[in-house]
C-alpha cells in the first residue's frame, strides 16, 4: 500500500483544508484484505479512481465519491487490489466553513458527493484522475470546491481558533478554560455540534485517543501502563474502559490487529 499526501494547490481552500492523500492499493499481495484502523479525525472528501472496490463492505458505499463525516470509533476497512483513492483532507470546521455543511449527521457515516457536487462533474474528476494523473485531478477538485463554495456562511473564526488550539494539545486540554468569561460554555457546544458534528468533550477526546495510537504504533516497547504514568488515564482500568469504547476490543485483545496501514494513516 502506497500513501502520499499532496499539499493544496489553491491557497483560498488553505482556510478550509488540510492537505491531499492518495491510497493506492495496486500492488496488495493478496486480493483483499481486512483492517481494523482508528479513527482518524474530521471529515474526508474521497475520490475512487482504480478498480471497483467496496471499501466499506456496505451495500451503497461502493467506489462512489463519498464525504465521510466524524469518526468516533474504530472503522473495519477491506482494500482491495487495484483500489486507488484520492481524499481530500478538510480541517475540523473547514466542511461546514467551505459549504454550509453540518457534519452532524455524518458522524460515524457517509454520503454521496455527487447528491449536491453532481454525477458528471464526480465522473469527469475520476476519469482525470486515471488518465491525467494526481496533480491534474487535484487541480480540478479544488476548482469544483470552489465553485460549490457557500459564501453565505457566517464564519466563526474565534471559535475555529480554539479547535485549532485543542488540536494542537491532542485533546489533553481543559477546553472551558479557553474561553473568554463573555462566552458562555453553552454557546461554545452550540457551535460545536453544527460547525464540528460533535460535542467538544467528544473531539477531546477523539484527539487524545487518536494521539495515543500514534505513540503506540510509534514506540514498538511502550506499554499501555505508560498511558497512566503519563497522565493521561487516572488508573489503568479508565484507560480500558476509554480504549474500549473506541476500538471495542480490550487493549490486550487490540494488539494483534495492529497493522502497516493504520501505521501509515497515523
Amino acid at each position: 500500500m502506497n500513501n502520499t499526501s499532496h499539499p493544496i494547490k489553491n491557497q483560498q481552500l488553505a482556510p478550509y483544508i488540510r492537505n491531499y492523500f492518495t491510497l493506492d492499493f495496486s500492488s496488495l499481495p493478496q486480493e483483499s484484505i481486512e483492517l481494523k484502523v482508528p479513527p482518524m479525525g474530521f471529515p474526508v472528501l474521497q475520490f475512487h479512481f482504480g478498480e471497483n472496490v467496496n471499501f466499506y463492505r456496505h451495500k451503497h458505499f461502493t467506489n462512489q465519491s463519498l464525504f465521510i463525516g466524524q469518526c468516533t470509533r474504530h472503522v473495519i476497512l477491506y482494500p482491495s487490489r487495484g483500489m486507488k483513492l484520492l481524499g481530500v483532507n478538510f480541517k475540523p470546521y473547514g466542511l461546514y466553513n467551505l459549504f454550509g455543511i453540518s457534519p452532524h449527521g455524518l458522524t460515524n457515516s457517509g454520503v454521496e458527493s455527487s447528491s449536491f457536487m453532481g454525477k458528471e462533474n464526480i465522473k469527469r474528476i475520476s476519469q482525470t484522475l486515471k488518465k491525467d494523473g494526481i496533480e491534474k485531478g487535484i487541480s480540478e477538485i479544488e476548482t469544483l470546491l470552489l465553485a460549490n463554495q457557500n459564501k453565505c456562511v457566517k464564519l466563526q473564526p474565534y471559535f475555529d481558533e480554539l479547535v485549532d488550539k485543542m488540536e494542537v494539545e491532542n485533546g489533553l486540554i481543559n477546553y472551558t478554560g479557553l474561553l473568554d468569561k463573555n462566552v458562555s460554555v453553552r454557546t461554545f457546544q452550540r457551535y460545536f455540534r453544527e460547525v464540528i458534528g460533535i460535542s467538544p468533550k467528544m473531539f477531546c477526546q477523539v484527539l487524545r485517543h487518536k494521539y495515543i495510537m500514534e505513540l503506540l504504533y510509534k514506540n514498538a516497547e511502550m506499554k499501555w501502563s505508560d498511558m497512566q504514568l503519563n497522565g493521561f488515564y487516572y488508573d489503568f482500568a479508565h484507560f480500558t474502559k476509554d480504549f474500549t469504547q473506541f476500538s471495542g476490543l480490550t487493549p490486550r485483545k487490540y494488539l494483534p490487529l495492529k497493522n502497516s496501514f493504520a501505521a501509515t494513516l497515523l
